[in-house]
């Protein structure tokens, strides 16, 4: 009996544990490369590089398929083979470029039209591109005009960006908390003459105000709210769907809003780890290659605008090295006999998993909830100090190309239950 009421107890508590929420926690995976093999017969002579289809640490956004990044060995040293364990790649030689893509933002695609200008600016497309894995809006060369292109000299995060089928609904004297200190206060709604007056402000300061129009007979175009900074970039926009009178109060609907940080200006000679930036256009030594992605913007031409990077010193590839490149991302070589090179691109990401939210902390809530769909931009996780240590990897291939990356830590699910209640019934019943 003492031996029973023990197992009930000891199963009570696991039964407990498990079903305890887990408390906010950094979760730390890393990312690997496909692998680079020298005997591989499949393996080309000369140069080489990774792309996002086989490192999957650069940005790619699934829809709609765009790329930017590649990480460039010029094989100078010995041109007519493949690189083997031993050899050197002179300072220069090894190149890091990312290449802008347009892609229509969430205002611009639900327009029709070819352009979308608000206040001499054009708001149809913007230029996005990978810096390192995380994803980053671009600063054309003229924001009235994007076929002017865009030299990548000067980028920033997005930090909110609505999906095209959220709505915020706002009435006077209410703030919408953006992101990043940023808030958008409705201080009017005038239902008669269909407009509103709006602030923005940052950090409690006011930064901007204007009055916008919501009648139905404009075009998208004169009912878009626009913030731009002296360079005639954008800040922040959104667009009034509607303006409608309530029963107590009138209140104003806004869709389509975009909001970036400040800017970061890249110059020549900026270091990045192994990293010198050598300019702004693609080199001649990478003319005609075609890396991960879709459509011809994914084709490198001598000239082309991008983000040109190359190694400050000689890199020898020695067996079992690790070489730190930037941040947390390093190049590591096996342990195996020369010539045979074996080398993988990895990359450490930590990302935070919240505490679980008791359903009852929500109960009485009525506060609209915005649902901002992040995944498909491409969001970045937060880059954490890298130990290195294989231990701690998950990884694998899909087909020798792409690699499959997952996370490190398991939670317990029902499998672990069923389990012990199965033991608990065979020693219960089993005599």
């Amino acid at each position: 009996m003492k031996r029973m009421t023990g197992m009930i107890i000891a199963f009570s508590a696991l039964l407990i544990m498990t079903m305890m929420p887990a408390s906010a926690s950094d979760v730390t995976y890393k990312i690997r490369s496909s692998v680079y093999d020298s005997t591989d017969s499949s393996t080309s002579a000369g140069d080489f590089y990774w792309d996002a289809n086989s490192f999957s640490g650069f940005w790619f956004p699934i829809k709609p398929g765009l790329s930017s990044e590649i990480l460039y060995f010029h094989n100078s040293v010995n041109s007519s083979s493949a690189i083997q364990l031993g050899d050197k790649i002179a300072e220069g030689d090894l190149y890091y470029v990312s290449k802008p893509q347009t892609k229509k933002t969430k205002l611009g695609a639900s327009d029709d039209g070819a352009t979308f200008i608000v206040d001499d600016v054009d708001l149809k497309k913007y230029y996005l591109m990978g810096f390192f894995g995380s994803q980053y809006v671009v600063m054309p060369e003229d924001s009235s005009d994007l076929s002017a292109g865009c030299k990548p000299d000067k980028i920033a995060k997005i930090l909110l960006e609505t999906d095209d089928n959220v709505k915020k609904q706002m009435f006077s004297g209410k703030e919408w908390e953006l992101a990043g200190g940023w808030s958008l206060v409705v201080q009017q709604v005038d239902v008669e003459g269909n407009k509103v007056w709006v602030q923005l402000n940052k950090g409690g300061e006011e930064i901007d105000t204007s009055i916008v129009s919501g009648d139905m007979n404009l075009t998208k175009q004169e009912r878009t709210y626009l913030y731009k900074d002296a360079d005639d970039n954008p800040v922040f926009y959104c667009y009034v769907d509607s303006i409608f009178r309530g029963k107590d109060a009138d209140f104003v609907v806004f869709k389509y809003a975009f909001l970036r940080v400040d800017v970061t200006t890249i110059e020549d000679g900026d270091r990045y780890g192994a990293f010198d930036v050598e300019g702004f256009a693609v080199p001649a030594v990478m003319d005609g290659i075609d890396y991960a992605g879709s459509g011809s913007g994914t084709v490198l031409h001598t000239g082309d605008d991008a983000l040109v990077m190359s190694n400050n010193a000689d890199i020898t590839l020695n067996p079992n090295k690790i070489i730190d490149l930037y941040g947390d991302l390093y190049l590591k070589t096996e342990d195996t006999s020369a010539p045979c090179l074996k080398m993988t691109l990895w990359n450490t990401c930590t990302i935070t998993v919240p505490d679980a939210v008791p359903e009852d902390e929500n109960e009485g809530e009525d506060e609209e909830v915005i649902v901002v769909n992040l995944a498909e931009e491409g969001n970045d996780a937060q880059l954490a100090s890298s130990t290195k240590d294989e231990s701690e990897v998950l990884s694998g291939t899909n087909d020798g190309n792409v690699a499959v990356v997952q996370s490190s830590v398991v939670a317990p699910g029902f499998e672990l239950l069923v389990g012990l209640l199965g033991l608990f019934c065979a020693s219960r019943f089993g005599r």
